[in-house]
């Protein structure tokens, strides 16, 4: 199961989803959070690691891909972001990156891939994956979502009490099916800034995205 998670516009809930998901993923199969956004250390509480994604894909470190690699729990690994911006990627680097992927996916382990908001590279767009665009119901976001020209699987929605769209606005603007609605909620605020999102997963967002894992897992 490979699924990939982008946005239309920053703030709305990506990497924190991204994240969640990995740790619903782990619980029951061996899982890789792959970090193109660079906040996934912060968020499962961990130091920022000096080498990451960034400087292995494009040759800027000896280490192996194993070894960039952070343990967040007994089945959920982390490739961190690194110590440059994704936007530098060659598209050498992205195939390398590709293939390493495709590699572990075939070896059984789920891949979650927190994506940002850049377009998918044609390496990526080739993998046979789930992308699924994130989004809260805000207009400003739909705004810039129905520019974009990349195909996505579903889109999953944070949802905020206070918004006058829903979740069938955002379905009927983009012409696509609402995968999950995810809470936004001061408890899981809480659980992030404290560090503590992957050892006490808020009830909710396990309700709301463990049905995303089935659906990712090939037939």
């Amino acid at each position: 199961m490979l699924i990939i998670l982008s946005s239309p516009k920053g703030g709305s809930g990506t990497s924190v989803v991204a994240a969640s998901l990995a740790i619903v993923s782990s619980s029951a199969t061996p899982t890789l959070l792959v970090d193109l956004a660079g906040d996934q250390a912060a968020i499962m509480g961990l130091p920022e690691p000096p080498v990451g994604l960034n400087d292995w894909a494009n040759g800027m470190t000896h280490r192996e891909f194993d070894e960039i690699l952070i343990t967040c729990n007994d089945n959920l690994q982390l490739a961190p972001s690194g110590s440059s911006a994704v936007e530098i990627f060659s598209s050498s680097a992205w195939g390398n990156l590709a293939r390493e992927l495709m590699q572990r996916e075939s070896n059984g382990c789920n891949i979650i891939i927190d994506f940002g908001q850049d377009d998918l590279p044609l390496a990526f767009i080739k993998l046979t994956n789930t992308h699924y665009m994130v989004t809260r119901p805000c207009y400003l976001s739909l705004r810039r979502a129905v520019n974009i020209e990349q195909k996505f699987s579903g889109v999953i929605v944070v949802q905020e009490h206070d918004r006058v769209l829903t979740t069938s606005d955002v379905e009927s603007v983009m012409k696509l099916k609402c995968v999950a609605e995810v809470p936004h909620s001061s408890d899981i605020s809480r659980r992030v800034d404290s560090g503590l999102l992957k050892s006490r997963l808020p009830a909710s967002l396990h309700a709301a995205l463990s049905p995303l894992v089935s659906l990712g897992v090939s037939p």
